[in-house]
């Protein structure tokens, strides 16, 4: 089932003794788009940390699908030293950025080079042969397989009423930097303007 990023981020985690916290970022590996751990906000059980969930490790519960279960108890996140990384001063809100540079130091510590965070890609400018169709508004995640399905962008400065889903084997490049840009030669269009998750109408090449 394919689930937007805003829609993940209204999910809770629940661990085996209570509620781990919110989901507030995905980390996802920029090179298979897969997504690698859920970002939660631990909040006052665990000030001061976010804690990163592997999605294998979860499932719906049933009765309430804004719940995600894991097999985890707060214990074995607490002491797990890879379950978990420092947000800042436990006393003040995460400054924007700070998880993601959080997760980039964590990756260079641990060899995963590759890790990004979904809320790092909002916004990017998407860059066609014809220059800029417009800027990555949400990302389309399938909850099954764990992989990001789509980029979805917002293109009304171009084309009204419109937006772009575009796969990410779709991308020629990536600038994981300032310049914040996915080039890319192929699109798709939405056939509603605020449905991201409706049926492709079709897909074409740029000229």
């Amino acid at each position: 089932m394919e689930k937007t990023f805003s829609d993940l981020r209204r999910l809770t985690i629940e661990a085996t003794d209570g509620n781990l916290g919110s989901v507030v970022d995905l980390c996802f590996d920029d090179r298979s788009w897969t997504i690698r751990y859920l970002v939660v906000d631990a909040g006052s059980w665990f000030p001061g940390r976010w804690v990163l969930i592997s999605p294998i490790s979860v499932r719906i519960w049933a009765p309430d699908p804004s719940i995600l279960r894991s097999a985890l108890s707060k214990t074995q996140v607490k002491i797990s030293a890879e379950a978990h990384i420092p947000n800042g001063r436990p006393e003040r809100r995460p400054q924007q950025y700070a998880l993601e540079h959080a997760i980039r130091d964590r990756a260079l510590a641990g060899g995963e080079a590759h890790l990004q965070v979904a809320t790092a890609a909002i916004g990017y400018t998407l860059q066609t042969e014809d220059g800029t169709i417009g800027h990555v508004q949400d990302i389309v995640v399938d909850d099954k397989a764990w992989a990001i399905r789509y980029l979805l962008v917002d293109t009304t400065n171009k084309w009204a009423g419109k937006r772009v889903l575009v796969a990410p084997e779709w991308l020629t490049a990536v600038s994981w930097d300032e310049s914040k840009t996915f080039f890319s030669f192929v699109t798709a269009v939405c056939d509603g303007p605020r449905n991201a998750r409706t049926r492709l109408r079709h897909a074409s090449r740029a000229a």
